[in-house]
C-alpha cells in the first residue's frame, strides 16, 4: 500500500504523463537566439531538399504551456517547395541530418507522401512531407516563457 506522503507526487507524475506535457525545459539562451537556432534548422533543411521555395513563415508568436502550466510562446515556420528530384533520398538525407543534430526523429508513408518528423531536446518540433509533387517544412520553435 502507498504511504500518503508518496499520492501526492504519484498523482502530478500520472496527470503529467496523461496530459501529454513534455518536462522540457527552456534552453538558456535568449529568446532571439531559440528563435534563430530554430529559423536555422529550417534554413539547413531547406537547403538539403533543394529546390525553390515559398517562405510563410508566421512571425507572431502562437501561445504554449510550458511544464507546469506557465504561459509561454513559440513561433511556427511554413514553407512550401517543389517536388525534389528523388523522394526517398530526400527523406534519407533530411532524416540522417535530423538525426546528426541529436533529434528524435519518426518517418512514415502516408499515402504517396513521406514524412519525416523530429523533436529536439528543447521540444522544437520539424516536419518534412515530400512528395513526386511537392514538399512542405513546417515546425514550431521551443515554447519560451511569456515575458
Amino acid at each position: 500500500m502507498l504511504r500518503p506522503s508518496f499520492l501526492g507526487p504519484v498523482a502530478a507524475m500520472m496527470l503529467l504523463g496523461l496530459s501529454g506535457c513534455a518536462l522540457e525545459s527552456a534552453s538558456e539562451v535568449s529568446d532571439t537566439e531559440a528563435r534563430d537556432r530554430f529559423i536555422a534548422v529550417i534554413d539547413d533543411t531547406q537547403r538539403t531538399v533543394g529546390g525553390d521555395w515559398q517562405v510563410d513563415d508566421d512571425p507572431t508568436s502562437r501561445e504554449c504551456t510550458i511544464p507546469l502550466w506557465v504561459s509561454g510562446h513559440r513561433y511556427p515556420a511554413l514553407r512550401i517547395g517543389e517536388a525534389p528530384a528523388s523522394v526517398e533520398r530526400t527523406a534519407d538525407a533530411v532524416e540522417q541530418a535530423w538525426r546528426d543534430d541529436g533529434m528524435s526523429v519518426e518517418r512514415q508513408l502516408v499515402g504517396d507522401v513521406v514524412e519525416v518528423s523530429a523533436t529536439s531536446e528543447f521540444g522544437e518540433l520539424f516536419i518534412l512531407r515530400v512528395s513526386e509533387s511537392a514538399a512542405t517544412l513546417q515546425g514550431e520553435s521551443e515554447c519560451r516563457p511569456a515575458a
